[in-house]
């Protein structure tokens, strides 16, 4: 089901079993079969707003006026079901719901279920994964353990040649990209077998992570860039000096980073220690 607009005016789809899609299809119908379409309903917002009328899904008749539900009406209705529901389940006893919860029981069995967050974190259309991450109730560990599950379910349904061991010469070309990383200012992190897209232009690329030991070198290549901009102001060069800027904006940044890692202190990762059935000789 695909909903438009939405609260960030984003296209949102959703994923709903054929159960609950019947439901939703019901109401669209009831609303067709008196009006001819949903109609337009105004909305009362919790900040004492009135949002602009749409066609909202769940709406009332308030007089002559039709209004969405407000929140307090789901909450109330929520409340009521889950007191129903404790006369047969007397684990629910005192349990209450909010309308957001059930969105974040739905992240929360997706990924019990196996799927990896980051495709969690675009059905729910959040644009960060550390949102999702938030929804979800469950501990790092088990991000970890249901993604290597996943890769293991995929690499299954793939040809078993897709998985062979690398070639002498295979193996000395992947060796040679992470040579050929190796910059002046510290190390390039572009992808293997990807060339250079920014034609060695270091300072402006943001795969580069410029060692802290090459400091110095920033601060002469600054000097070099501002004599350079001033000698292009006075010669009138208005797109070397547009250049010139931008570069100084990236090696001003990247060197701001680097100083901002090194205020970080250290840690601590102990020593590793080899389990024990490793030890013991077969």
């Amino acid at each position: 089901m695909v909903v438009t607009p939405s609260k960030t005016d984003r296209e949102r789809v959703i994923p709903m079993s054929a159960e609950l899609f019947h439901v939703i299809a019901q109401v669209i119908r009831r609303h067709r079969g008196t009006y001819g379409t949903v109609p337009i309903a105004s909305r009362y917002d919790v900040h004492e707003v009135w949002c602009p009328p749409l066609p909202y899904l769940f709406q009332t008749q308030t007089g002559l006026e039709r209004q969405a539900m407000s929140t307090s009406t789901i909450w109330r209705r929520l409340r009521k079901c889950c007191t129903e529901l404790a006369k047969t389940h007397p684990e629910f006893v005192g349990t209450t719901f909010s309308a957001h919860d059930f969105r974040r029981i739905f992240a929360t069995d997706l990924v019990n279920s196996g799927l990896p967050i980051h495709i969690g974190a675009a059905l729910l259309s959040h644009l960060n994964i550390q949102t999702t991450r938030g929804y979800v109730a469950v501990f790092d560990d088990d991000i970890v353990r249901h993604y290597q599950q996943f890769l293991d379910q995929r690499r299954q349904l793939r040809p078993e040649e897709e998985y062979r061991d690398p070639t002498l010469e295979e193996w000395s070309e992947f060796q040679e990209h992470f040579d050929k990383r190796k910059v002046e200012l510290g190390s390039c992190g572009r992808p293997y077998s990807t060339p250079c897209a920014h034609e060695h232009a270091c300072i402006r690329c943001p795969m580069l992570s410029v060692n802290a030991t090459m400091l110095p070198r920033l601060d002469e290549l600054e000097d070099d860039l501002v004599a350079r901009r001033q000698h292009a102001i006075a010669q009138g060069w208005k797109g070397e000096v547009e250049g010139i800027e931008l570069t100084l904006t990236f090696l001003r940044s990247k060197r701001a980073r680097v100083h901002r890692s090194q205020q970080l202190p250290p840690v601590n990762l102990g020593i590793p220690s080899v389990p024990h059935s490793r030890l013991t000789p077969e």
